[in-house]
């Protein structure tokens, strides 16, 4: 019994660094939601009511939607919300379809190691460049690119993992979900 209490521990821990994690994406992902919301409005208060075009809310909302949709395409993984053709797969035996799984998530992985390295490249570049309207460093849009792979490829091999060691179904019932 105490073997299994020393052995658990490093379970736990990493149990509860991911669950702050999701927390924390999640809350970033609803202030970046209520940045884009307020800059917008902004920008069309100053437009419409002032006769005045906002640059910065603009430029503001841009970077705010990119950051979301890229640290939502995670929080999707998470929640097995991503598009997935699931017919010749609900039609195979669940080894085979679990096997089915491996090149798939290979690719998947790969993928985002590559956004993740070219992400990387990109900050370089922005390390030299500042926006046009706030004028900041192009290095705070341009991570997003690394952050967001690292956290969508962590989401990934989770939920592939929970496949493959048939935890989870490999289809999600046509990915629509109304809970």
């Amino acid at each position: 019994m105490a073997g299994r209490a020393a052995t658990a521990w490093p379970l736990r821990l990493a149990q509860s660094a991911l669950r702050l994690l999701r927390r924390l994406v999640d809350g970033v992902l609803i202030l970046l939601l209520a940045v884009m919301v307020l800059a917008v409005l902004a920008q069309v208060l100053g437009r419409y009511v002032f006769n005045f075009s906002i640059g910065e809310a603009t430029e503001l909302a841009t970077f705010a939607q990119i950051w979301m949709v890229l640290l939502g395409a995670g929080y999707a993984m998470r929640e097995r919300l991503h598009v997935s053709i699931e017919t010749l797969v609900e039609m195979l035996p669940p080894i085979v379809a679990r096997l089915l799984m491996l090149p798939v998530a290979a690719l998947c992985l790969w993928f985002l190691w590559v956004v993740f390295e070219g992400g990387l490249q990109l900050l370089e570049i922005g390390a030299i460049q500042t926006s046009a309207a706030l004028q900041i460093s192009m290095e705070i849009p341009y991570i997003a690119l690394p952050v967001s792979a690292a956290y969508f490829a962590l989401e990934a091999a989770l939920a592939f993992g929970a496949v493959l060691l048939g935890l989870k179904p490999v289809a999600t019932g046509g990915g629509v979900r109304v809970d």
